[in-house]
């Protein structure tokens, strides 16, 4: 049968579900004939719509061909498409023309592309032959991609976007893109027998536990390379280079990373940028692609949205050899989209400051932090973790009881009960209420006990006088004047933090316990540096670490009251003036206030003990806190003048 026919297939589909970021469709196609009766056996649209199911999986494997096998085809197929990431393409048969034994169809391809909303869409040409009854598609490369040729391959990349800064005060870049040196093995050049010689050397020359190192080169593939170390661009200029140089295997390569302005430097606080796992990269749901660089704890974390910006992709078709390798100059653009970098985030932590606050706790072995914030605005200005908090955020997100810092609140309190400054109370050597037995420190002037003004129970923290109001102070009433100061009251900071809790009944022990600090009280560095802040302010305050008004003003159902605020005042500058923060007054002017406190935990005997310091001086509030410390105005107060001082400095 000899007559010319056209025909029409229409591919449809159900609905599209994304799935990760791709589309998942099945495809159907719709043959329909005008002119004549289709040809006897098998007809162009079941070529067709094989065909176009095929491509669609990624799978033609089971197909026949004019003029190759369906498994050299898919050998042909996976080789152009080994670089577009596993994508599988939506691809559908639009208009077929039927001449006698031959006819030509045209493929409608839209690819899901990672990184970007717009769809990559094109049209091919395919033709078909029939032979023995049987409608066979003819394999071109150009079917593919339009001008595709036999030596050429399709490539889909993500390009990153320039992620954000970080700025502090002043707009001074405190995490950006530096330059660092990746040093490692290349085991092609290092005799397996020379291997474990060669990982120990590269430890030692860089300063790393050589074990886990020789560790990881033992498991390694003979053809990889095993990275030791990333170092900055100062710290790679400070290794021994002739050392160097004699490590069999040694390769170092050259990157950029998102790193602090100075190794250490608020790591916890503004946390750190690495490369997206295979989980996170599953989990995103289409939103990050292999090498996708975002945010782990801290601000990079929480504010990771803002930083990271918007990747781009590139498609291009580009010339391979016949061992994959690439040529040079066959690279043709089919499809671009730039990448839209991260916004900078602005915050107020000062550089100067969170640096000397990190020196000062140099050398301390157990968890430690400095916080420094405004009173007047509460711009956060330091947040400081010593080393001994191995990573941990203890600044912001440690929970431990107060000690004598607390007495601040319970004599809020005294206050609110009718006490002054310079009311009298009783200071006894001893003290026992409810099966607890309290005492004073070792050392306790004498000459403060007995009868003293409250004024001078504060300045010296006299556990018993504050012991001894468990009956006249409800657990609510402390509870109160926690909240009035901070404590337990959320906080809307830029970053996560324990803001303390304070129950508000309590067994008679434990109030007792309460009363100086001890008890379940529990509060966080930073959260005491906004109780001393609030202090300073007369009202509670919102610390925030970002440059702006925070979203929402603080609530607390006990607020402060002016002539509270002036007392509680009068009360710590008194620690200053007369008690254990007499160092203090070497500050110009002569005016800060503060508060020691030293918290009893554990079950040793003598028990260990965390030291408290925290002070104010002009529009500067401070927390200090060691975990594992002698008395609070013993191990703090040095830490505490050194960062006034500091601050004083930099004005």
């Amino acid at each position: 049968m000899n007559c010319r026919m056209e025909n029409n297939l229409m591919a449809t589909s159900p609905p599209r579900t994304r799935r990760r970021g791709r589309f998942t469709m099945s495809i159907v196609v719709v043959l329909l004939v005008s002119g004549c009766s289709a040809l006897p056996g098998n007809a162009p649209r079941d070529a067709a719509e094989a065909l176009a199911q095929g491509l669609h999986s990624r799978d033609v494997s089971g197909l026949e061909f004019s003029n190759a096998g369906g498994s050299e085809v898919q050998a042909e197929l996976d080789r152009i498409l080994r670089m577009t990431g596993g994508i599988a393409p939506d691809v559908q048969m639009g208009r077929v023309s039927n001449q006698g034994q031959t006819a030509h169809g045209e493929l409608t391809w839209r690819w899901d592309v990672p990184a970007t909303e717009e769809d990559w869409t094109y049209a091919t040409g395919v033709d078909f032959q029939r032979s023995n009854g049987t409608w066979k598609a003819t394999w071109e490369p150009s079917l593919v991609a339009p001008e595709l040729a036999e030596d050429e391959v399709l490539r889909i990349q993500t390009v990153q976007p320039e992620r954000g800064k970080i700025l502090g005060a002043g707009d001074q870049p405190l995490a950006m893109k530096q330059t660092i040196h990746r040093a490692g093995l290349d085991l092609r050049e290092v005799p397996r027998e020379k291997r474990e010689g060669s990982a120990t050397a590269l430890a030692k020359a860089v300063g790393i536990d050589p074990e886990p190192y020789r560790e990881s080169v033992r498991q390694a593939d003979d053809t990889a390379w095993v990275e030791a170390i990333a170092l900055r661009e100062d710290d790679f200029r400070a290794l021994d280079a002739q050392r160097m140089e004699k490590i069999p295997g040694l390769l170092v390569t050259k990157d950029a990373r998102v790193l602090g302005r100075t190794k250490g430097f608020a790591a916890e606080t503004l946390g750190s940028v690495g490369e997206a796992t295979a989980e996170e990269i599953e989990k995103s749901g289409g939103k990050l692609a292999h090498g996708a660089q975002i945010g782990r704890g801290g601000l990079q974390e929480a504010h990771e949205t803002t930083l990271q910006g918007k990747p781009g992709v590139v498609v291009d078709r580009i010339g391979v050899h016949a061992d994959g390798s690439l040529k040079a100059g066959r690279t043709h653009q089919l499809m671009a989209q730039g990448p839209v970098p991260g916004e900078d985030l602005h915050t107020t932590l000062n550089g100067g400051l969170q640096e000397a606050a990190q020196r000062t706790l140099k050398g301390i072995k157990s968890p430690s932090s400095v916080v420094a914030m405004r009173p007047s605005d509460g711009a956060v200005l330091a947040v400081a973790n010593g080393a001994g908090s191995k990573g941990y955020p203890t600044a912001t997100l440690g929970q431990y009881a107060p000690g004598s810092t607390f007495k601040v609140a319970t004599a809020l309190a005294m206050l609110r009960g009718g006490d002054t400054p310079d009311t009298t109370v009783d200071c006894p050597h001893t003290y026992s209420a409810e099966g607890m037995n309290v005492a004073n420190f070792s050392g306790y002037p004498r000459e403060f006990e007995g009868s003293v003004a409250l004024r001078q129970a504060i300045a010296h923290s006299c556990n018993t006088t504050f012991a001894a109001q468990h009956e006249r102070v409800s657990q609510q009433a402390l509870a109160d004047a926690g909240d009035s100061l901070g404590v337990g009251v959320e906080m809307d900071a830029g970053i996560p933090v324990f803001s303390g809790s304070i129950p508000t009944e309590e067994p008679a022990a434990e109030h007792v316990a309460a009363m100086f600090g001890q008890g379940r009280t529990l509060v966080s560095p930073f959260g005491m540096a906004r109780f001393q802040a609030s202090v300073q302010a007369g009202k509670l305050v919102q610390p925030s670490i970002l440059g702006h008004e925070p979203a929402s003003e603080p609530s607390s159902s006990n607020p402060l009251g002016t002539s509270e605020a002036a007392d509680l005042q009068t009360l710590m500058r008194e620690v200053v003036s007369t008690g254990h923060l007499k160092e203090l007054r070497s500050l110009q002017p002569d005016s800060a206030i503060g508060k020691t406190g030293t918290a009893e935990y554990g079950n040793e005997n003598p028990p260990r003990t965390h030291s408290w310091v925290i002070a104010g001086h002009g529009d500067l509030a401070v927390a200090i806190f060691v975990e594992d410390g002698d008395l609070g105005s013993i191990t703090g107060t040095p830490i505490m003048l050194e960062v006034l001082q500091t601050a004083q400095g930099l004005q």
